[in-house]
């Protein structure tokens, strides 16, 4: 699949601001901390699907085999589980648009989920590890949930959290 160009300015650790444009559907998403999220220049909030069953992106694609059937398991019929583009740039506008849910991530390099983390949060939406603890893109910690609402969040976990 084609990639995402994501960038991030970071400060002190924390994103201060992250672009992405996204090469599938030729968007470009921003946010500013504190300033909100932007597609193609319009202020963009967080809506959830409304669908009965939230629709969930989960990337097992750097799961260990125990791992991915643990989360799987526990997802079924909790969750309908959608086909992901294997590109965070993408998965990260499907959660503000209302297309998916929220998305689970086994890997969490910064260069693929600093500036979509920073969007998702401005937009109204939370993203943080299963454990709750916030995400730092330089802990080396891997597992990342990001969900259109801190509602949508603290369901997901709930499901999620157990699975590893």
């Amino acid at each position: 699949p084609p990639f995402a160009i994501m960038i991030a300015l970071v400060n002190d650790g924390a994103a201060q601001a992250g672009w992405m444009l996204d090469p599938i559907t030729g968007r470009m998403c921003h946010a500013l901390a504190g300033g909100g999220a932007f597609i193609d220049g319009q202020r963009i909030h967080s809506r959830a699907s409304g669908k009965a069953l939230p629709i969930a992106g989960i990337s097992t694609l750097f799961m260990q085999p125990s791992v991915r059937a643990a989360f799987l398991s526990r997802a079924e019929g909790k969750l309908a589980l959608a086909d992901i583009p294997r590109c965070a740039g993408e998965q990260y506008p499907r959660i503000v648009l209302g297309q998916n849910d929220l998305a689970l991530f086994e890997r969490t390099l910064p260069w693929d989920h600093v500036p979509g983390a920073l969007f998702v949060e401005e937009a109204g939406g939370m993203v943080a590890r299963l454990d709750g603890s916030p995400y730092h893109f330089w802990d080396g910690r891997t597992g990342l949930l990001a969900a259109g609402s801190a509602a949508m969040w603290d369901f997901s976990a709930a499901i999620l959290n157990d699975a590893g």
